[in-house]
């Protein structure tokens, strides 16, 4: 044997379209193999990403293409996880995908944009315009496809992140209080044998601190770019995606503080102050009014994670702090596995993640006894509105699985994953009858095929009520119609349901042409009532 060869990659097997724990990362890393492996690169043309409208490149850098990865083996076979020669302590990217599958992550995509950032001399805002879709997005233009508006081409997404979304928002990186440079001793090569050395490897540590946001970056830079993000899932009918993002740290931190009393009641109800009330008011952390002419950020397909965190692979990072959105992904993948998607992510323990910054006051981790006011602009708990980490006794525990949403329907976020796990049934369907003749036994199937799914979700307890038709309704006949759809081809469909968590009535609309060559004349709504 003259040699051995290890291959990290599996083969890319076909996921299945009615999986709801598949993620796509977006952002920066550095590529460090010559080529993609032969079954990555048979999965992308067999897909149409190299070959027709698409035509992407598959040499390297692998630059705005998505990968399909299901190991984190994988992933640094082609990239760099970080603590390298090269690397700066910015490999947010990396860190989050290794997070990913630490917690439970089966399947994600990644796609590369561009390298990480640089301590100085580097182009911020170019690089985050890179990550967004684009003005020049079109859903029947493949070649318009950039960054975030991949997910045009990936229907299997469930779980959108990009980690490098805080960075790249800051004007400025500041030094760390306390913290001595680490410089890698370069390649390994051979020595004269000697006694073996038994000390321990230092672990990198980089000049910078972990990004922080100004009130201006919050406002001119991190919010639109959350914005126009929400607003491409929303335009282009990209329903069933929850963007999970990581609440950037305020600038007003002191790190220095921090690190001598992790713990200050007084340092985290500065935190409170910075989030709760200083930041702008269209980022509504901690109230739920908005001024008429503020971007919005209050929305079910939005979910906020905080604070940020320390895991076993974050020491390559500044600070030794990672963004948690990449956790918060993995964890709710591995829940949509084990436990269903529509069920609450706080029963799922964290892997690997053993402390986290900054510490928040105690009340802020309390979910009130009393049922929210919404539309009062009244002060509410970290805890009601974002997705908060936080130390229990048992240990470092998810505290809430919420969105950004101002209202009892859809803040738990697992009312959210219940509708897009009926919205996904519903497009899937239509997708199937697209073709067939528009009439009373088309409407039969309809009914017989969602019925039976809302049945067996309400088994599963992701429904309320004594009975399955206390549980929900479904329509699909002359009364769900218009003449006029009817003389058009068009097939609407009505499900209302009770979800498990909410008393609140949910109306999901499918919309079908009939005579529609592809999915795009599909169309999902939902809506509380």
């Amino acid at each position: 044997m003259s040699r051995i060869l290890f291959d990290y990659a599996r083969p890319v097997a076909e996921s299945d379209p009615a999986r709801n724990d598949i993620a796509c990362f977006v952002g920066l890393a550095r590529c460090t193999a010559a080529a993609l492996p032969a079954a990555i690169q048979d999965w992308l043309q067999l897909h149409g990403w190299t070959d027709g409208p698409l035509a992407r490149s598959t040499d390297p850098p692998f630059t705005d293409i998505p990968v399909p990865l299901e190991s984190y083996a994988t992933f640094t076979s082609l990239f760099d996880p970080g603590g390298s020669a090269l690397s700066n302590g910015t490999d947010y990217l990396a860190a989050a995908v290794r997070s990913f599958f630490a917690q439970g992550g089966r399947r994600c995509y990644v796609v590369r944009m561009d390298d990480p950032l640089l301590a100085n001399g580097d182009n911020p805002q170019a690089k985050l315009a890179g990550l967004l879709p684009g003005d020049l997005y079109a859903v029947d233009d493949h070649r318009s496809w950039h960054g975030v508006g991949h997910l045009g081409g990936l229907p299997d997404v469930s779980f959108l992140a990009l980690p490098d979304l805080p960075a790249l928002s800051a004007s400025a990186f500041t030094p760390a209080a306390g913290v001595t440079p680490f410089t890698p001793a370069g390649p390994s090569r051979f020595v004269e044998c000697a006694a073996p050395d038994n000390t321990p490897s230092p672990i990198p540590l980089y000049p910078l601190a972990a990004p922080r946001l100004t009130p201006d970056d919050y406002a001119k830079s991190w919010a639109p770019s959350v914005q126009t993000i929400l607003d491409f899932l929303s335009q282009n009918g990209i329903r069933e995606i929850q963007f999970v993002a990581a609440l950037p740290l305020p600038q007003d931190l002191d790190a220095a503080a921090a690190a001598e009393n992790p713990s200050s009641a007084v340092l985290a109800q500065d935190v409170h102050s910075v989030i709760g009330s200083q930041m702008p008011e269209n980022i509504l952390v901690g109230y739920d009014t908005q001024p008429p002419d503020s971007p919005g950020l209050s929305t079910a397909f939005l979910q906020l994670s905080y604070p940020w965190l320390k895991t076993t692979g974050s020491h390559v990072l500044n600070e030794s702090l990672e963004p948690p959105d990449g956790t918060l992904v993995g964890l709710l993948a591995r829940n949509a596995l084990t436990r269903g998607a529509f069920t609450d992510a706080t029963k799922i323990v964290p892997a690997e993640v053993f402390d986290l910054w900054p510490s928040l006051p105690y009340q802020e981790t309390l979910t009130p006894a009393a049922p929210l006011a919404w539309g009062d602009n009244s002060w509410k708990p970290l805890i009601t509105r974002l997705s908060l980490f936080g130390l229990t006794p048992a240990g470092l525990r998810l505290l809430s699985d919420v969105t950004a949403y101002p209202g009892e329907a859809y803040r738990p976020a697992r009312v959210h994953r219940l509708v897009s796990v009926i919205s996904r049934a519903c497009r899937q369907l239509g997708e199937r009858m697209v073709f067939r003749q528009n009439g009373p036994a088309l409407w039969k199937i309809v009914e017989t095929t969602l019925g039976r799914l809302l049945i067996q979700l309400w088994r599963l307890n992701a429904l309320d009520g004594a009975t399955a038709e206390d549980a929900f309704s479904m329509r699909c006949d002359a009364s769900t119609m218009t003449q006029n759809d009817l003389d058009n081809g068009r097939l609407k469909a009505q499900v209302t349901f009770t979800a498990a968590a909410t008393i609140e009535l949910i109306n999901i609309t499918l919309a079908l042409e009939t005579s529609a060559a592809t999915s795009q004349g599909i169309a999902v709504m939902a809506e509380a009532s």
